[in-house]
């Protein structure tokens, strides 16, 4: 029985096999195929494994492209502008390392079909729409969440594309996972604290590039020692933090220690040399030391060729830095040759399709307009502007850049038919991509406002200047009380020949449109004297305030308004693509500023967000009173020349709008005229011309105006109008009060101010012993001058504190601040150097190069044993805070806000250097920010006993008047009837009042 059972399952097995092989032969529409089925999916596998296998090996090759040092060291650029070729590799990277992913974890749902697909897309860059790069990004992150040295490859990636929001997320992840694992102590931790700190300072937030910086250091001491090569990475990476931070002497001495780590570690031919010595060579040329910048460029573009590979984007910013050096330099031929040296590698490496191959275009095109080697531009940048139109389209930043250019160099040439079609164009793009509230769409609505002017189209040229100059006065209003000095100071010198270019175009037609004086006017008042302010003062007494939860707050405001200012210079696809809602954002910011307003008067005060108008300055004037707003301005015709203007712009009492008086030998005011001015004051001879050249035409326009408030620019900060005779015989102290201002709009301010009711309290510093040598010679007669005032201010019912001879120390007058003088009376030797008066290594115990690169270093107060200061003495003492030489540096961090006036009765206590739309840079500018009322000054050097005799006169008519202006004049009217000649009774001038 088990037999027949046995056969009938052979014979069931055979028929079925027959049946199975039938079916295989001739299969029916309804039957499933098994074979073809099997070898799809072998075929599928075998595909799998393929791609994977070149998967794996471009992406490696992809990383060993990157240059790995610029994920190790900070490095310095001329032009921050990022090459394309970094952003194709990392949308490469993001598609491969996406695809692998997919191919590990769900092989079962792709289709032969789809991996045939993704198997012929090898050759693409992968640049897809924002909204989906932004999803292969998250996908990317998500799919390896869990491992954290993944992580910090992404944002490595990420970060050298200008990917930051993606790079700060996937360092952020990775960084809590090394946390949470108790890993802080391995390499990749220390290296991702790096990288952390290179990328706020990259994205502008130096407050946390600040601290990371710091722990970068502290981190690496601790782990490998101070003669390692990561601790001189640190250095070099928070040397890089300074020197954007405006702090170049701390910065040179870290790239210095950096340097010598790196030659003894790895040789002068390692690639970190070459990264050091570019960073230096940037420091130098910031604070001008252009030869020794090119020196050390060189010697790091040789370097770079024999350490980096061919192609390399780390080489090319180096020639691209050198280029630019050179054009600062003027030596054009030299840059030219490296623009295309540059240009032949990038030939060679991506032939001549390529958007940086267009990019380096651009840079040649843009340095010869400058040579004047204009019939080579045209070509350059038509070429350029087709690049990138092929690549992209022309909806594209790079398109709109190239056909902007393209459009100012026809401009530049007068062929306005064809520069009105691409400059409008340019404008259209940048509006679609970029945003109307974009720098660069900015930049092109004054393109168009320049042509409109060149072709006498003033109407349309005045609509499109108010928008661009509303917008970046909304700029300022929003983010520069969160900019630290130097940050302003950069922003402000890309933005202040926008302002410049204005005023030309005011002077060029302010007779066919009177209201654009109003529009200059209040222009200049917004944003003169606009960047020495006491925002950092506010930010000092914040952070010192002992209130932690305050400081926390405030240093996260600070944060979040700089990530605002670096991501107002995005596009829209940036943005979509890292997923930033920068309206969010902005909410954010405006609540925390609600916030600490509430918790701070320092902070509260420091927000000025009601501007001073025309209209606010005409209302506050008296019958018999007028206001005069000098502008220093450029001809300008295309480009700008070397030609200078002063416009005087009139308000008087009432009116609608300015008078202007354009004075158009700026050039000769500044250099004849001043010189024979001072020298006609010095030799006390009569001045026949001066009256003539600074004042006649200005003074129709204030006829029968008694006072005159007086906001000088330029060379006005140089000059006493009260000194200035007229033909007739008499000064214009004789007929007009001059107050003088900062800025005319602290008119509104000295206008509300109430008189003084506070403590009748004055501090009375004189008489400084020096040392005793002789090398700084003594003045008796200021002992007798602190004594008189002394005695005048006793029986006026003030207390007074005297500080003579030893206790004339520096350490006490930076303590004055915690009395809180009314008055501060200093007499004593004042100082100011010009830049080619600066020799030898230091300057009272301050390095020459930071004395060159901060006039308030190079001007200041010599008080007891500033002899030994004058010795230059390399010794400790020296280089303490208290070395008897008190700065305008160190005068502007005290804090005077209760103090009604301060007088410096000393000689040339009123120079500086004098900045165009700033003012003078010295003493004068130092007690202002400290928050002095009004300030009594000298500008030449005078007799002791003619400033003793002004000074006694000046305080017992005030203490009789009240009104200091009124006093100060009477007091020179009185000196007058004793020394005729204005040497005497003329050096002195009282700004505010």
């Amino acid at each position: 029985m088990f037999y027949n059972l046995l056969k009938s399952y052979q014979w069931a097995l055979v028929m079925g096999v027959a049946v199975l092989l039938l079916a295989t032969a001739q299969p029916s529409q309804g039957q499933i195929n098994i074979g073809k089925f099997v070898n799809k999916d072998k075929a599928k596998r075998t595909l799998a494994n393929k791609l994977r296998r070149g998967w794996e090996n471009r992406l490696r090759k992809i990383k060993e492209s990157q240059d790995r040092e610029k994920f190790n060291y900070a490095v310095a650029l001329s032009d921050a502008a990022g090459f394309f070729e970094d952003r194709e590799k990392f949308a490469r990277y993001q598609r491969l390392t996406n695809n692998l992913t997919r191919l590990r974890e769900n092989l079962k749902q792709i289709s032969l079909k789809e991996l045939r697909a993704m198997s012929k897309d090898k050759n693409k860059t992968y640049l897809r729409r924002a909204s989906d790069m932004r999803k292969s990004s998250q996908q990317m992150i998500r799919a390896n969440s869990s491992k954290p040295e993944t992580l910090v490859e992404i944002g490595e990636m990420a970060f050298s594309s200008n990917k930051f929001s993606l790079a700060e997320n996937a360092f952020g992840r990775a960084k809590r996972l090394y946390e949470k694992n108790n890993r802080t102590s391995e390499d990749p931790y220390n290296k991702l604290i790096g990288n952390l700190s290179l990328l706020y300072h990259t994205t502008g937030r130096y407050t946390e590039a600040d601290e990371y910086t710091q722990r970068m250091i502290k981190m690496n001491e601790e782990k490998y020692g101070k003669t390692h090569s990561a601790y001189a990475s640190a250095l070099n990476n928070r040397a890089m933090l300074l020197k954007d931070l405006g702090k170049y002497s701390e910065a040179e001495q870290l790239i210095d220690q950096a340097i010598g780590i790196i030659t003894s570690n790895e040789g002068k031919n390692s690639t970190p040399y070459a990264i050091m010595t570019n960073n230096k060579a940037l420091l130098y040329q910031t604070i001008g030391r252009y030869q020794q910048a090119d020196k050390l460029l060189s010697e790091a573009i040789a370097v770079g060729g024999k350490t980096m590979k061919e192609g390399s984007t780390l080489y090319q910013r180096f020639l691209v830095n050198q280029a630019l050096l050179y054009q600062d330099m003027k030596r054009y031929d030299e840059a030219e040759k490296i623009y295309q040296k540059a240009i032949k590698r990038k030939q060679r490496q991506w032939k001549q399709g390529h958007p940086d191959y267009a990019y380096m275009l651009n840079n040649l095109a843009a340095l010869y307009v400058e040579m004047g080697k204009t019939d080579q531009v045209e070509e350059l940048l038509n070429k350029s502007r087709k690049i990138y139109e092929r690549k992209f389209g022309k909806q594209h930043p790079g398109y709109a850049s190239a056909t902007s250019n393209l459009g100012n160099f026809y401009r530049s040439q007068k062929k306005f038919d064809q520069a009105a079609p691409l400059l409008k164009e340019a404008l259209v793009v940048r509006e679609s991509i970029l945003s109307n509230q974009h720098p660069a769409y900015a930049k092109s609505q004054e393109d168009l406002a320049i042509l409109n002017w060149q072709m006498g189209k003033v109407k349309d040229a005045t609509v499109l200047y108010r928008e661009v100059l509303k917008r970046s006065e909304t700029y300022i209003q929003k983010y520069f009380p969160a900019m630290s000095e130097a940050e302003k100071e950069k922003y402000w010198n890309k933005l202040r020949p926008t302002y410049l270019r204005f005023y030309a175009f005011v002077a060029d037609n302010y007779t066919k449109n009177p209201k654009l004086l109003n529009d200059m006017f209040n222009y200049h008042i917004a944003t003169k004297a606009i960047l020495l302010s006491d925002a950092n003062k506010i930010r000092r007494r914040i952070l010192q305030s002992g209130d932690k939860q305050l400081i926390e707050d405030y240093q996260y405001w600070l944060d979040v308004k700089e990530i605002l200012a670096k991501l107002y210079t995005y596009s829209k696809d940036d943005l979509i693509e890292q997923g930033i809602n920068l309206d969010s954002l902005e909410q954010a910011a405006n609540k925390m500023e609600r916030n600490l307003s509430s918790r701070s008067k320092e902070f509260s005060g420091g927000l000025d967000d009601k501007p001073i108008r025309f209209a606010n300055i005409a209302n506050a004037l008296g019958a018999n009173e007028a206001s005069v707003e000098f502008v220093h301005l450029y001809k300008f015709d295309g480009r700008f020349t070397d030609t200078v203007y002063y416009a005087a712009l009139v308000v008087t009492p009432k009116a609608t709008q300015p008078k202007m008086v354009l004075l158009k030998d700026g050039n000769k005011l500044e250099t004849r005229y001043l010189k024979y001015y001072r020298n006609t004051i010095k030799a006390k001879r009569k001045d026949r011309y001066s009256y003539k050249q600074f004042w006649s035409k200005i003074d129709p326009l204030v006829t029968g105006k008694s006072t005159i408030y007086v906001s000088p620019d330029g060379v006005y900060n140089q000059i006493n109008l009260n000194t200035l005779q007229k033909p007739d015989g008499k000064f214009l102290v004789d007929e007009k009060s001059f107050v003088l201002l900062t800025n005319s709009k602290d008119l509104i301010a000295l206008k509300g101010r109430k008189r003084s009711t506070g403590a009748k309290n004055a501090v009375l510093v004189g008489f400084p012993d020096y040392g005793g040598t002789g090398k700084i010679p003594a003045l008796p007669g200021t002992k007798k001058e602190v004594i008189t005032i002394e005695s005048l201010l006793k029986r006026s019912g003030f207390s007074t504190e005297k500080l003579m001879e030893q206790k004339a120390s520096e350490e006490s007058v930076k303590t004055i601040s915690e009395k809180k003088p009314r008055i501060l009376h200093i007499a004593t030797h004042g100082f100011f150097l010009k830049d080619e008066q600066l020799q030898g290594d230091k300057l009272f115990g301050i390095e020459i190069d930071k004395a060159k690169e901060d006039p308030l270093l190079r001007s200041g107060l010599m008080l007891a044993n500033s002899e030994k200061t004058m010795d230059n003495l390399n010794n400790r003492e020296n280089q303490t805070q208290n070395n008897g030489i008190l700065t305008a540096f160190e005068a502007m961090n005290m804090s005077l806000e209760n103090t009604e006036l301060v007088v410096l009765s000393a000689c040339e206590t009123g120079l500086g250097d004098v900045k165009a739309g700033e003012g003078v840079y010295g003493l004068q500018r130092a007690f202002q920010v400290a928050g002095a009322d009004a300030l009594i000054m000298s500008l030449w050097k005078v007799s002791d006993d003619a400033t003793q005799k002004l000074m006694s006169l000046f305080y017992q008519n005030w203490l009789v008047m009240g009104n200091k202006a009124k006093a100060f004049k009477k007091a020179q009217l009185q000196l007058k009837t004793q020394f005729k000649e204005p040497y005497f009774w003329g050096a002195f001038v009282l700004i505010g009042s």
